[in-house]
């Protein structure tokens, strides 16, 4: 089992970059697009569900942010494995910190330490709970924490649980903590994926350093116009092939994906988290950053690693169809079955372009109701295969 820290201090640290074959966005530069006021496909996407819904997830997402919630472990997982992979070294030990406890609070537990950690006066020389009854048993009401619990024996036990994580907390300057074995795990799917025949090649950075004919670009960050609004997008890695002359002859897009489960079931997640939007999306974004034509990139890949069942990273490529789908949609409509089997209908499937030109409409009229309101003030016509019509 290797840790992350044990494949960072095997890196060789490199200072010579002189054909700049290998170009890593820096982190503050990462930040400065996510900060950026400009339409991506995450955005975008949720309107594949309403309005409703993509205006209750963003409000979800920013109370969330307000009130330093914790973060699901599959995204720290997946946070982490692109800081080791597509970023600049350091980059990890700056953003994480290892926690020294065999067993992490629960997820209510880390809340309520948390919240007592960002109320309290930590300038005061005080580095333990004990002295904080009154903001623990305040967290503990706040976050409804063993309610029919005495309110001794509730502050007793976040003591007891937490004190250690109190302190990791203060010890570790704004950075996620995480558990050995959460570090242990982020670990083995960095190596898998850097040793594995079929996807080393694509973060083996000192073979990069040395092809004079290709640039290798993590975390690259495109800002590009679509249909007059302001757009952007960050890929985990572009790959760039230029002849003599400089020329660019073909690119690479690649992002990299963890899931839980096995990886033979990506496609499922693919259909089910609209990547083949974001690919096509992607591909629009090369275009107009490196001002090709299609023809010029390549099939999109994605290249996965289970977090659950670590050792076989495959590399996925989608083909044409799939990525017109992710650009274009599909209409619904009657589909003749497989040999012998009757028609059945298939619901329509929107692509980018339209959940752009959906976006741009409520972006006119101030996000206040689903278009299709707008579009039939009397009954709502239903049907049982199409749904709404």
């Amino acid at each position: 089992m290797m840790s992350v820290k044990s494949i960072l201090e095997t890196k060789k640290q490199k200072t010579k970059r002189e054909n700049m074959s290998v170009i890593i966005t820096t982190r503050n530069k990462v930040q400065e697009y996510f900060d950026a006021d400009a339409l991506n496909q995450s955005t975008f996407k949720l309107l594949e569900k309403g309005l409703d819904y993509m205006l209750a997830t963003i409000a979800k997402r920013e109370k969330d942010n307000e009130e330093n919630k914790a973060l699901p472990d599959y995204f720290i997982i997946g946070n982490a494995v692109d800081l080791i992979l597509t970023g600049e070294d350091g980059e990890f030990e700056e953003a994480f910190y290892v926690s020294r406890l065999d067993k992490m609070p629960s997820d209510a537990e880390k809340e309520i330490t948390e919240h007592v950690f960002n109320s309290v006066d930590l300038f005061a020389g005080v580095v333990t709970m004990d002295n904080y009854g009154e903001q623990i048993l305040e967290a503990c009401n706040t976050f409804n924490w063993q309610a029919n619990w005495k309110a001794e024996t509730r502050v007793n036990k976040i003591i007891e649980k937490c004190d250690t994580y109190f302190q990791e907390l203060l010890m570790s300057t704004g950075k996620e903590i995480i558990s050995t074995e959460m570090n242990e795990r982020i670990g083995n799917i960095v190596n898998s994926l850097k040793s594995h025949p079929r996807t080393s090649k694509y973060f083996d950075r000192e073979a990069q350093e040395d092809r004079l004919d290709v640039e290798f670009y993590y975390q690259l960050p495109i800002y590009f116009k679509y249909k007059g609004q302001d757009c952007k997008a960050l890929m985990d890695l572009c790959i760039v092939g230029k002849d003599s002359s400089g020329n660019i002859v073909f690119i690479d897009p690649i992002d990299v994906k963890t899931m839980s489960g096995y990886t033979f079931d990506f496609a499922g997640n693919l259909r089910t988290h609209r990547y083949d939007m974001q690919a096509a999306w992607y591909i629009q974004a090369l275009q107009s950053h490196f001002g090709v034509e299609t023809d010029i990139i390549r099939p999109f890949k994605f290249v996965v690693e289970s977090t659950t069942n670590i050792g076989n990273p495959l590399v996925f490529e989608l083909n044409e169809e799939t990525l017109a789908l992710g650009r274009d949609g599909r209409p619904g409509g009657m589909i003749q079955g497989v040999l012998d089997t009757p028609l059945f209908y298939s619901r329509p499937i929107k692509g980018f372009t339209e959940l752009v030109d959906d976006y741009l409409y409520y972006q006119k009229t101030e996000f206040n109701q689903d278009k299709i309101l707008d579009e039939n003030p009397g009954p709502i016509v239903i049907d049982y295969f199409k749904g709404i019509l």
